[in-house]
């Protein structure tokens, strides 16, 4: 994890899990719910687009087994406009192990890795929104 942030526990270990908002509930993205979301993309391109982070913590103790640590959970709101977009980010709960500012570059990060591979026009950071 200190790919991520300098402020975690040794031997630490971070998952994400990612949600979408779907009227009012959020369906884990699953290879299922991620077609339908391409999809529905192909089709219109939202002018918000709320996603549902969850930060799963584990430490790898000795002979390898993984002890689960209290999760964190992030509500992210893309709002998209004309030649820009704006990224709103809320800790919902858990006792917040990334900074909120290093998981914005932590994604934005890994949002512009697939973008290069595809030779599209990379994001740049101009603000962060912490709520």
């Amino acid at each position: 994890m200190e790919t991520l942030t300098k402020a975690s526990p040794t031997n630490c270990v971070v998952h994400f899990e990612f949600g979408v908002a779907d009227a009012d509930t959020f369906n884990f993205l699953d290879d299922e719910e991620l077609d339908k979301l391409r999809r529905i993309l192909k089709e219109q391109t939202p002018q918000i687009l709320d996603i549902y982070c969850a930060a799963r913590y584990h430490t790898i103790e000795t002979y390898g087994k993984r002890k689960p640590l209290k999760f964190d959970y992030n509500m992210l709101r893309f709002a998209f406009h004309r030649k820009n977009m704006e990224l709103f980010i809320y800790h919902e709960r858990g006792i917040q192990r990334i900074p909120l500012e290093d998981l914005v570059i932590f994604l934005q990060n890994q949002i512009n890795k697939q973008l290069a591979d595809k030779q599209l026009t990379t994001l740049t950071l101009k603000h962060i929104h912490v709520l």
